[in-house]
């Protein structure tokens, strides 16, 4: 086993070349009627990475389905060792997620935010249908997570009142203000699942490497959100490394809210995958803060007309 994944299979495989040399492949499998979706997901995703960012991606060699078992489907890649045991370094992680957003801004295939394959957070679908409004495509993408946390732990009435104020209160409020008064967005591809355990040295030359995308694009700033969960020890050093390469979006006042607004579909992501009444504890106290941060914020400045 190479790897971890609470989903599928991993493996390394060792192949021998026309010249005698060894390679080394890495692949996931998994099997079930949701496995072909998740692996032509995860294929596409790290393609749309390796374009930008070839370096810092193990390159993507192949999806499909077993000919001998077609209910099993695989994801194949090159394979890099890379180390384990530690966390990236701040300034290495902004150096390697500054990298894929500033070399991938502004090529977005149609200029709009999304991708054209459904993209999966472990085994949990999410809506990356292309939209031309950042806080429209915020809130299908959210409203998609939320079905599946419900699907998996049943409806609750407060999870459901707070779910609503989120959707219709609070990303209006903080994403809005992004794309009026003169400012917009440029899409840039978000890797989405920046994790350290997606996130990792390699072991010859410390160079991060990242893989296991759950890819689309969008504003750069929703990668950052990872880094405020404490449960992946990323932290505020990393999104100020981040800063000093790749500005804050306008209005700047609003970033810490903006962050927690895109940090708060880890949390319902985690509600999703656990059936463990901590996680939607979590998921519901996030929501409330965000709920009674609109009554202290003000609105910010508006251009003149």
């Amino acid at each position: 086993m190479v790897g971890k994944s609470s989903w599928a299979t991993t493996s390394r495989i060792t192949i021998r070349l026309p010249d005698g040399t060894k390679a080394y492949l890495f692949q996931k499998a998994a099997c079930g009627k949701t496995a072909g979706a998740i692996m032509k997901g995860s294929f596409e995703a790290d393609m749309a990475l390796f374009a930008f960012i070839p370096t810092r991606v193990p390159r993507p060699i192949a999806q499909g389905a077993y000919v001998n078992s077609p209910n099993t489907h695989f994801y194949l890649s090159e394979f890099i060792k890379m180390r384990d045991n530690k966390l990236p370094c701040p300034s290495s992680w902004a150096a390697a997620v500054s990298d894929l957003h500033l070399n991938s801004m502004g090529w977005s295939p149609t200029g709009k935010f999304g991708l054209p394959t459904t993209t999966h957070l472990a085994d949990v679908p999410v809506d990356n249908s292309w939209n031309a409004s950042w806080e429209s495509f915020w809130t299908q993408q959210m409203k998609s997570l939320f079905n599946q946390e419900e699907r998996v732990n049943g409806r609750n009435e407060e999870v459901s009142v707070l779910r609503t104020a989120y959707l219709e209160k609070v990303i209006p409020r903080y994403l809005r203000p992004l794309e009026v008064d003169g400012r917009s967005i440029t899409p840039c591809l978000i890797h989405s699942d920046l994790w350290p355990g997606n996130i990792k040295p390699r072991a010859d030359t410390d160079e991060l490497c990242m893989f296991d995308a759950c890819a689309y694009w969008g504003h750069n700033e929703a990668d950052l959100a990872i880094c405020r969960n404490p449960r992946y020890k990323l932290g505020y050093p990393c999104v100020h490394e981040y800063q000093k390469r790749v500005p804050v979006s306008e209005p700047e006042a609003d970033f810490d809210a903006r962050n927690a607004v895109y940090a708060l579909k880890y949390h319902v992501l985690l509600s999703a995958m656990h059936r463990n009444k901590i996680f939607r504890d979590v998921l519901i106290a996030e929501l409330q803060s965000l709920v009674d941060r609109l009554d202290y914020d003000t609105e910010p400045d508006h251009d003149q007309p």
